[in-house]
């Protein structure tokens, strides 16, 4: 297949049937949610024994006596900076001990460890998922099929990626490490050490770049995948040249993206645009050259949605879906409503805790002079920031689900937490004008995708025990991705309240 033909391919599965390919998607990111796992795990842990001490308490009260003192004066802070008080000193030292460092470490190290184990399982899912959709087979049932069935080569092709990046690092490290003992020397070793460090980095990638591809297409397990995609430089160079001209290209619109969506202020964008559009375009697109695969393919599987297999305008089936996801919402909540109840009970519970903590410290944030900047300068950036960011944090908490519902577990703990400290330290008046407006709506979409994400668990959970087939949990999945399309519309609505009206609001109340 020509690079053309290939890049074809890859909109137009993406157009055509994106309800086989973001679903496909969203399970990689509901796997790799487990990364933060460990993190919230050890800092939670740390606060905990920070609290029981008296250590925060004691940073809080002198942080609070700190800032009175400065009157809160931002250009008092920008021309004199006051000098920070010993006491204030002794309690962040306190707070930093030996112990808390090595717990928030040890829980980093895990992290990266689970990360590395979570990519291989993700990238599984997606590949296996993408090719089910090529060949005209329902992707997400492709996906949870490649995963159990292949995890084990791409667990091992995330370790032998993660082992050639951190080759790669080793005589950069040793170049920057003899800066100690000479400048000169550490400049010239440094030097070298890049140009290694980046050229193993770079040879390894592009030997490697084909493999899960070659496990998924040819089933021949990670050794075989690693001889066969080692092999394509020589035996098919242009098609190597293609695929990292349109990598870098790819890469290159996901950076200035990126960059522009910082400077608008909605760098949560990045988090939609690339995972669920520019990577799997590019997955595909590999798939499409390494495999001869092209679209479009007729689907005999009957699990394609109906607004995918017609010729209807795609406006037209844009706005049917969303249209489907509200109906697909309101059956979720007939059906499952127990799975919410026990999200909306784990999210009060962490919130009560939450308080509790901060509300004995005896400290209050300032009730701010203008409301209505708590919530930024230009409402169109917050509107858009925050209706990409909550669906984002829904769509994590939803498939956080197949990881037996942990990550979706820490997701409520953790929000709820916030929410309950945030309270416990601000004035309650000020707090209702400023949160109540939106999170009458915000707050129980959070709590449904919540109860997606431990309906989804127990689905899992049946699956693995014997008590429910893989059908169930295909179609699972899917309702799910409705569902999130549904909450995205109700996450709009309150994001143009948070944005609009609830400046206006607080700022009347305050």
């Amino acid at each position: 297949m020509t690079v053309g033909s290939a890049l074809q391919t890859g909109l137009r599965l993406l157009v055509d049937r994106p309800a086989d390919v973001l679903p496909v998607y969203l399970v990689g990111i509901g796997l790799t949610a487990t990364v933060r796992v460990p993190l919230v795990v050890a800092i939670g842990a740390a606060l905990a024994l920070l609290v029981s001490d008296g250590r925060l308490e004691t940073l809080v009260t002198e942080l609070e006596a700190f800032l009175q003192s400065t009157d809160l004066d931002p250009a008092a802070f920008e021309t004199t900076p006051p000098p920070i008080p010993a006491e204030l000193e002794a309690a962040v030292g306190n707070v930093f001990s030996p112990g808390i460092v090595a717990l928030l470490g040890g829980g980093v190290v895990v992290a990266l460890l689970v990360g590395v184990v979570a990519g291989g399982l993700s990238n599984a899912a997606v590949l296996h998922g993408i090719y089910g959709a090529l060949v005209g087979d329902d992707g997400v049932r492709a996906a949870l099929g490649g995963l159990a069935d292949d995890w084990p080569s791409f667990v091992g092709l995330s370790i032998l990626q993660t082992v050639f990046t951190l080759l790669g690092l080793v005589p950069i490290v040793i170049g920057v490490g003899l800066f100690a003992l000479s400048p000169a020397a550490g400049f010239a070793a440094t030097a070298v050490g890049v140009i290694l460090g980046v050229g193993l980095i770079v040879v390894s990638s592009l030997l490697l770049a084909f493999t899960g591809q070659s496990i998924v297409a040819d089933d021949v397990g990670l050794a075989g995948g690693i001889r066969r995609s080692a092999r394509l430089p020589v035996a098919r160079p242009w098609m190597i040249v293609g695929y990292v001209l349109v990598a870098l290209t790819v890469f290159a619109v996901l950076s200035i993206l990126g960059s522009l969506f910082s400077m608008l202020g909605v760098s949560q964008l990045s988090g939609i645009v690339g995972p669920l559009l520019l990577l799997p375009f590019l997955d595909i697109f590999k798939f499409g050259l390494y495999a001869d695969r092209s679209f479009p393919i007729t689907a005999d599987s009957d699990t394609v949605a109906d607004e995918h297999a017609t010729n209807r305008p795609h406006r037209t089936r844009f706005v049917a879906a969303f249209r489907d996801g509200l109906v697909a919402l309101g059956g979720f909540l007939r059906r499952a409503p127990l799975s919410v109840l026990f999200a909306t009970a784990v999210f009060t519970a962490a919130a009560i805790v939450g308080y509790q903590v901060t509300a004995g410290f005896g400290a209050e944030i300032p009730t701010p002079a203008e409301p209505g900047l708590v919530f930024g300068s230009f409402p169109v950036d917050t509107f858009v920031m925050l209706a990409a960011n909550n669906w984002l944090v829904s769509a994590t908490a939803a498939f956080g689900g197949l990881a037996l519902g942990v990550p979706t577990g820490v997701d409520m703990l953790l929000n709820g937490g916030l929410i309950g400290a945030l309270y416990g330290v601000t004035d309650s008046t000020a707090f209702l004008a400023l949160v109540a407006p939106h999170g009458v709506i915000e707050l129980p979409a959070i709590f449904v995708a919540g109860g997606l994400g431990f309906h989804i668990a127990a689905v899992v959970l049946g699956v693995l025990t014997g008590g429910a087939t893989v059908t169930t949990l295909v179609d699972t999945l899917r309702l799910a991705y409705r569902v999130l399309l549904g909450l995205a519309v109700v996450l709009v609505v309150a994001a143009f309240i948070e944005a609009f009206l609830t400046p206006a609001i607080a700022a009347a109340v305050l």
